[in-house]
């Protein structure tokens, strides 16, 4: 009995289809391994990739922490000086603790304690604004503590990438040696403004403090930082004080102004410490009776996740 045409060409499809898969090369022909194959290879991968990122993303944040005066941390910072030509070309030294506690509170502000330290050695007739208007006085050279501040900061909770913090801050006679005699038992007030953008944070610190012996004295720090791609973590910019004495005998000797750059490094430690190292040059544009015309920066400090 003859096929119908459609008989016909269905067993010649299914003759076609049994042929193809003899051959493995059919349209039904399956490769169950390769999927898992693939999966294993590019899943390791994208894991990774998404590591490094959330990785790299939380370096930047603490880079970004160590660099903000207002940041919620707890660090021991150091800023160090040797500052050149200071009384008939004489060196002095300043060694400054500065002990940094963050407190966070339920309210719409944050609290930032702030102290400075300062160790000294200066000769005679060396002009150091911390010090007052007097060059320091004594012989030879002399050693110790001068007097300590205290610093606190409000700090207003926002989302802006620029935020600031204001508050007062007081000095106490830490001293050791009268001829290393700061502002003694004082007070004064002092504000801070800190934001980034891409690489490059910035912002400043603008604080007056009135003291005993005439002590007025009026310190800028400019904050103005290049995070660098370089070294991961390395950085240059400018970190210094700028001070103007208004007990100083004239306008020539009130400013101290130092001009130059500090480059430096943050290492983040797998523990979530981070230690931070900074060297720095400047020449001294304007200075007081006895000051330094070059100081050497060096910065060494400790921060606690």
């Amino acid at each position: 009995m003859a096929k119908s045409g459609t008989a016909a060409t269905s067993e010649a499809l299914g003759a076609h289809e049994n042929l193809a898969r003899k051959h493995g090369n059919g349209p039904t022909m399956k490769h169950p391994h390769l999927g898992s194959l693939l999966s294993c290879l590019i899943t390791p991968g994208l894991l990774m990739l998404a590591a490094s990122a959330a990785q790299a993303n939380a370096d930047a944040e603490a880079l970004r922490k160590a660099q903000d005066p207002l940041a919620d941390v707890k660090a021991l910072m150091t800023d160090n000086t040797i500052a050149y030509g200071t009384a008939n070309d004489q060196k002095s030294y300043g060694i400054s603790l500065q002990p940094v506690y963050s407190i966070e509170t339920e309210r719409s502000f944050n609290f930032v304690l702030r102290g400075i330290l300062p160790y000294i050695g200066a000769p005679k007739g060396a002009g150091l604004p911390i010090l007052g208007p007097d060059p320091v006085g004594g012989t030879g050279r002399t050693w110790g503590l001068s007097d300590s501040v205290v610093q606190g900061f409000f700090v207003p909770k926002t989302e802006s990438e620029i935020k600031f913090g204001f508050g007062p801050q007081i000095s106490l006679r830490t001293r050791s040696d009268d001829v290393l005699a700061g502002p003694g038992w004082g007070g004064g007030v002092a504000g801070i403004v800190f934001g980034s953008a891409g690489k490059i944070a910035y912002g400043g610190i603008l604080g007056h403090h009135w003291g005993q012996d005439d002590f007025n004295l009026t310190t800028i720090r400019p904050i103005l930082i290049y995070n660098a791609d370089a070294f991961g973590g390395s950085y240059i910019g400018y970190i210094n004080s700028v001070n103007y004495d208004w007990s100083a005998p004239n306008s020539s000797s009130a400013w101290q102004t130092p001009l130059g750059l500090t480059v430096g490094k943050t290492f983040i430690l797998k523990s979530g410490h981070m230690i931070d190292f900074n060297l720095g040059g400047y020449k001294v544009v304007d200075a007081p009776t006895g000051g330094a015309d070059k100081q050497l920066k060096i910065g060494f400090s400790f921060y606690w996740p």
